[in-house]
C-alpha cells in the first residue's frame, strides 16, 4: 500500500503522477548524474516555444509514440497527418522510463530526414497552459528534446503543429546505431514504464488502428521478436 504522503506511482503514466513530479523524482532517484530541468526552466522553454506558435488561439500537438495511446492532456480534436523532413526512430537513450542506468533503453524521436506520420492533438485552449505544463513535465525533464513547430500535411490541407525533435548535441542521443544493435537493445531493455519492446509494438499496434504504417518500425519489430523467440529457446 502507497502511503498517503508517498508521490504517486510512475507507471502507468497518468495526470497523477506527472503533477506530483513524480517522473523528474524517479529520474532523480535512479539516476542523479543526470542534470533534471528545473521549474524555471520548464516554465522557460514552454513560454518560449508559445511565444513562437504561428496560431495564438490554439496549439496542436504532433503525437508518434506514446502520445498516440497515451496523451494525458485533455485533447478536444485529432487529425491524420504528415510531417515531412523528420523520421520516427528509436535514437533516444532511455536510462528510466524503458530502461535503467545497468541496462539502458531507446525511445522514439523525431530525427532529421525523410517523413513521419502521425496524429495531431488539439489541446484544449480553455486550459491551454495548464495542459501544455504536463506536457513539459512528460517531454522536457532532461532537455533531451527541442519543440518545434512544423507543418502537419493532412487531407484537408496543412497546419502547423508542435513537435518534439531529437536535440542531436543532448548525451542521450543515439542516431549511429545499426538496426541490429537497436533491435538487441529493444530486446533486453524494461524500465519503470515497462518493457522497451512493449513500447515498440504498443506504438505499432496504434499506428496500424489509425491504417498508417512504419516500415523501419515493423522490421525493427521483427528482429525483436526473433530475439525473443531464441531466448526462450535457450
Amino acid at each position: 500500500m502507497i502511503h498517503p504522503s508517498s508521490p504517486p506511482p510512475v507507471s502507468p503514466l497518468t495526470r497523477e503522477s506527472l503533477s506530483a513530479d513524480a517522473v523528474r523524482q524517479s529520474i532523480r532517484d535512479a539516476n542523479p548524474q543526470i542534470t533534471v530541468w528545473s521549474d524555471a526552466q520548464l516554465d522557460e522553454s514552454l513560454e518560449q516555444t508559445l511565444s513562437e506558435r504561428p496560431h495564438k488561439k490554439h496549439v496542436w500537438i504532433f503525437g508518434y509514440g506514446s502520445l498516440l495511446w497515451n496523451p494525458i492532456i485533455d485533447v478536444v480534436q485529432r487529425r491524420v497527418g504528415t510531417v515531412y523532413g523528420y523520421r520516427r526512430r528509436f535514437c533516444m537513450v532511455a536510462l528510466t522510463g524503458r530502461g535503467t542506468r545497468a541496462q539502458p533503453g531507446l525511445v522514439l524521436a523525431l530525427d532529421a530526414g525523410g517523413s513521419c506520420q502521425g496524429v495531431a492533438l488539439k489541446v484544449n485552449p480553455a486550459r491551454l497552459r495548464e495542459e501544455l505544463s504536463l506536457l513539459w513535465r512528460r517531454e522536457m525533464v532532461v532537455g533531451s528534446y527541442t519543440p518545434r513547430w512544423v507543418k502537419l500535411h493532412h487531407d484537408k490541407g496543412s497546419q502547423a503543429a508542435l513537435a518534439f525533435v531529437m536535440n542531436r548535441e543532448h548525451r542521450s542521443y543515439r542516431g549511429s546505431l545499426t538496426p541490429f544493435q537497436t533491435a538487441k537493445i529493444i530486446a533486453q531493455a524494461s524500465g519503470v514504464l515497462g518493457s522497451n519492446a512493449e513500447y515498440l509494438f504498443d506504438t505499432l499496434t496504434h499506428l496500424q488502428e489509425l491504417g498508417l504504417g512504419d516500415k523501419p518500425l515493423e522490421d525493427l519489430a521483427t528482429r525483436v521478436r526473433c530475439r525473443h523467440k531464441r531466448t526462450k529457446r535457450t
